[in-house]
């Protein structure tokens, strides 16, 4: 057998990205979930699964130019969603990481623009949804709709009816192995034991579409969830939006309340979708670590994240593009295969913008001076080697849209809310309270400090700061902006 040109110093690193799926959709962060992610939960035991992991911008795109640059948000410059917007960062990851002597591999969901455009990446198979959209502006190319009509060019993966934000579910319309998921293993399988070069270690980014609606799991993986009893979680401060009434709200809408059998089978879908995930890189990883190959052995770290969380009815609100942690709290990970890494739980705060710094050290790859500011993206290999991390003291969450714009800050126990539009602020004890049903706003003596951190923080970046008499304590009340 050849010898392995990866090395535990320069270890092939597999970064694995769901879309929308939020820190308690993983078994081992809620053991009480009826989910089921044996996979996935094996592996973030097996290295050290962070419970504070953070997106810094909780929507698809500013979200992924941070895994793209290890930057903040407020620094790669793009806080809402913006489609057609093209980008010229001054570095990548893939691109560093290429210099540094890797291959590199898109499979799946890039969201950049425009959508051939590599930003760094030796090769990629593009599939930024599971939808046939030829006549996008914006999304016309999908090499997975293109590989479905190469059977038959009537197939259309989105004639289940359903769009890429709907609340309404239902079992996949075609057979498990035309599934997208399915498909972008299938090709991580093909280009990790058939396409990659065998004389350099490997980054792939295998970028997985779901748990994002459409809610179309395969049909066995529907069966699974579809009598669940799991129920949102609505705090004392959203009990106000229950006045409203849930008939004829669209079915992409994002302020209930919702249909109590519409959620259910909402988060069938949801859960169906992530364990079909979950299956699926258990595929990948068996097949490229498979006995009897020289592959078995070689040095692999996996990096588990997600973009974003889904609200999925907590507090009447479904989506994502908030500040609370359905939206903003995600599953983060980092594991060593064939390495002497350390394994255990950490509660240190931690981004998308770690994820990006870490595959940077593990790669040996320069690191660009532009990422020594304090929000940027700092690595999360000394958690692994054993030695002492850089642990920040708090993290700064923003998104800048019509749903409404806001800004978060976790420091210590407590997570401070503040509403652009109307001044509003909601602060919550997300360690004592991590499912934030009570808004503690109308004690000063938490809110003040909070208010103060935020303040410094629009300063410093050359936001607008504003007047403490313009802001208004929630109290425990719905925020108006609802």
């Amino acid at each position: 057998m050849s010898t392995p040109v990866a090395t535990p110093d320069r270890p092939n690193i597999l970064l694995i990205t769901t879309d929308q799926q939020r820190f308690d959709a993983m078994r081992l962060n809620n053991p009480a979930t009826p989910l089921r992610t044996p996979h996935l939960d094996a592996l973030a035991a097996k290295g050290v699964n962070f419970t504070r992991g953070y997106t810094t911008c909780p929507v698809c795109i500013p979200a992924r130019r941070t895994l793209l640059t290890a930057h903040h948000p407020t620094s790669h410059g793009l806080t809402r969603y913006e489609d057609g917007k093209n980008w010229e960062p001054p570095f990548t990851v893939p691109q560093l990481v290429g210099d540094a002597g890797y291959q590199t591999q898109l499979i799946g969901k890039l969201h950049q623009w425009p959508q051939r455009k590599r930003f760094g990446f030796d090769h990629m198979v593009r599939s930024d949804s599971p939808n046939h959209r030829p006549d996008s502006k914006y999304h016309p190319h999908n090499d997975y709709t293109h590989w479905l009509q190469s059977f038959d060019p009537r197939i259309q993966p989105n004639n289940h009816g359903l769009n890429g934000n709907s609340r309404v579910a239902r079992p996949f319309n075609l057979e498990e192995n035309l599934h997208q998921t399915s498909w972008l293993a299938d090709e991580a399988v093909d280009f990790l034991t058939r396409r990659r070069d065998p004389s350099m270690p490997w980054f792939l980014h295998l970028s997985f579409w779901a748990p994002h609606p459409p809610l179309v799991p395969p049909q066995a993986y529907w069966g699974l969830y579809k009598d669940h009893d799991a129920k949102p979680t609505v705090g004392d401060w959203a009990r106000g939006l229950e006045e409203r009434g849930s008939a004829g709200r669209p079915v992409d809408g994002a302020v209930g309340p919702f249909d109590d059998v519409e959620l259910r089978r909402a988060m069938a879908g949801y859960f169906g979708l992530i364990q079909h995930v979950d299956d699926r890189i258990n595929t990948v990883l068996d097949r490229y670590f498979e006995y009897g190959t020289s592959r078995r052995h070689e040095p692999t770290l996996v990096l588990f994240t997600s973009d974003h969380g889904e609200m999925l009815g907590d507090h009447h609100l479904w989506r994502k593009s908030l500040p609370y942690e359905g939206s903003a709290h995600v599953p983060l990970f980092v594991t060593g295969l064939n390495m002497e890494t350390q394994s255990g739980t950490s509660d240190a705060l931690v981004g998308l913008e770690d994820i990006a710094a870490t595959i940077l050290d593990a790669a040996g790859a320069d690191v660009p001076e532009t990422l020594s500011g304090a929000n940027e993206g700092k690595t999360l290999m000394p958690f692994l080697r054993g030695q002492t991390p850089h642990v920040r003291d708090r993290l700064f969450g923003q998104i800048e849209s019509g749903r409404p714009s806001n800004h978060y800050v976790v420091e210590g126990d407590f997570k401070y809310v503040r509403f652009q539009q109307t001044g509003e602020e909601q602060l919550f004890d997300v360690v004592a309270d991590p499912q934030e049903r009570t808004d503690l706003s109308g004690d000063h003596s938490y809110l003040g400090p909070m208010r103060a951190v935020l303040n410094d923080h629009l300063a410093a970046t050359g936001q607008p700061v504003p007047d403490d008499a313009d802001l208004r304590p929630c109290g425990n009340r719905l925020p108006s902006v609802f």
